[in-house]
């Protein structure tokens, strides 16, 4: 399943390259921007490369809230996105995106580590990591302001913590009006 994700990424990759060498007028944009592409990620800074067809996105998020086993006590949790938009197609205010990705994020869980001979607060950490290859759809609302859709398919592993087994699912997603993601660009000149 994973050699099937990664020969899917491999020849979207290579098909958006050529798709990339002939795409039409694009929108007026800087070159980076803050924004995010995953609400689980929200601080995050989109940055294009090579001639404005090859982008990197950056994303992180992090909690700390009172833990539900024990609400004097916090656990923490964070979360990581990293992804490359390659532009498949523009026109004047909007662009088509190949986007593959990871999200990684980990989650504490508070616990008694020690039931029989009283109370002692400890905690475990729940990951999971996706591997993410999705088509997205950034609109510019205004020259440097654009908001964003997407939808594809992606590869989960969860790891549960407490010794448990690690969990595996492979299916489609979809981010829409009501997890929408945006940027505003104003890092590293206008083109």
């Amino acid at each position: 399943m994973k050699r099937l994700l990664i020969v899917a990424c491999l020849f979207a990759l290579t098909t958006s390259a050529t798709v990339t060498a002939a795409g039409a007028a694009e929108a007026k944009h800087a070159k980076g921007g803050l924004g995010f592409h995953d609400s689980s990620a929200p601080i995050g800074l989109r940055w294009w490369l090579s001639g404005e067809k090859i982008g990197l996105d950056l994303g992180l998020g992090f909690s700390s809230t009172p833990s539900d086993f024990d609400a004097t006590e916090k656990v923490t949790g964070f979360a990581l996105d990293v992804g490359v938009p390659l532009v498949m197609h523009s026109w004047d205010n909007a662009h088509v995106l190949f986007r593959p990705g990871i999200l990684y994020q980990s989650q504490g869980v508070g616990f008694d580590s020690d039931p029989g001979a009283g109370y002692t607060f400890d905690t475990e950490n729940q990951t999971t990591m996706s591997v993410m290859a999705e088509i997205e759809a950034e609109v510019f609302l205004r020259d440097n302001f654009s908001v964003s859709a997407s939808h594809g398919i992606a590869f989960q592993s969860f790891d549960p913590g407490f010794g448990a087994d690690s969990q595996t699912s492979f299916g489609t997603f979809g981010n829409n009006f009501t997890n929408i993601g945006f940027h505003v660009y104003f890092l590293g000149g206008e083109r």
